[in-house]
């Protein structure tokens, strides 16, 4: 199976799509791994070389118990690349996976063709945090009064549009077994959630020379949509798009839109 050996750690990979084609690396969010792109990989590859992988922590890459950090996460995501012999790509992130594209762009702006944000912010006290409710909903554990598909189901509250769950529950039952496969661990679950919140760039991303683009739901529930606009004021070289209705997840549930923001985004950088 294909692993790298990155530092510390075992990064699982997968490469899609024709190898001459630009690359583009794919980086998920907290306690998910590589099966969050199910609906961008299958279009994407038709023309790029999409390098998804599993962040530390998650899915089927090492899961040290020490203490996470974004430079950490950047590094891995930058050694991943050296030893697939990458020199550049379009780093696309989303949620977590975006302050880790954040923080590859700010340490390493070297390797980045382009930037895109999905769902995310810059971090620190300026960054608008999500309701107190949707905050008890994603972080929604089992306990003796709680089952575990009960927790679940409250997770995806936080991240999915109801209508969505409501429409959608063969696509919600294929994500509970990908989950149920290769659970992240309660203890990489804290891990990943502490470097979350010790993120902050909102001084940095002034500085990032890529040109970026910054796409969010405009029902985005867990990472409020402000923070997309306060990205897009922030960053030099940047537009934004926000998808009509999208939630947290418009990667799986505006997937059609979504993906063609980014194909023609990276087609426009491509041809300069």
């Amino acid at each position: 199976m294909p692993y790298a050996k990155v530092g510390d750690i075992d990064i699982y990979y997968e490469i899609h799509g024709p190898p001459e084609g630009p690359p583009l690396v794919l980086i998920g969010g907290w306690a998910s791994y590589r099966w969050i792109w199910f609906r961008q990989v299958p279009t994407f590859k038709e023309k790029y070389k999409c390098i998804v992988f599993d962040n530390r922590g998650a899915g089927k890459t090492s899961k040290p118990d020490i203490q996470y950090t974004m430079e950490m996460f950047a590094a891995d995501t930058v050694g991943l690349m050296d030893a697939l012999g990458i020199e550049s790509a379009h780093i696309l992130g989303i949620s977590m996976g975006g302050l880790i594209a954040q923080q590859v762009a700010i340490s390493y702006p070297e390797k980045v063709r382009s930037l895109i944000l999905v769902s995310t912010h810059f971090g620190g006290p300026n960054s608008i945090p999500m309701e107190d409710r949707n905050m008890a909903l994603l972080i929604a554990l089992p306990t003796e009064t709680i089952s575990k598909e009960q927790a679940r189901e409250m997770r995806y509250r936080a991240t999915f549009s109801k209508q969505f769950l409501r429409e959608n529950r063969n696509i919600i039952e294929h994500i509970d077994e990908w989950a149920e496969k290769l659970p992240t661990p309660l203890f990489a679950q804290v891990h990943q959630s502490l470097a979350v919140g010790a993120f902050n760039a909102e001084e940095k991303v002034k500085n990032i020379t890529a040109s970026t683009l910054i796409i969010h739901g405009d029902s985005d529930r867990a990472v409020p949509t402000k923070n997309g606009e306060l990205l897009a004021k922030i960053i030099p070289i940047s537009r934004l798009s926000l998808i009509k209705g999208g939630s947290h997840f418009s990667i799986i549930e505006k997937y059609q839109e979504f993906n063609k923001i980014v194909m023609d985004f990276i087609d426009e950088i491509e041809q300069g």
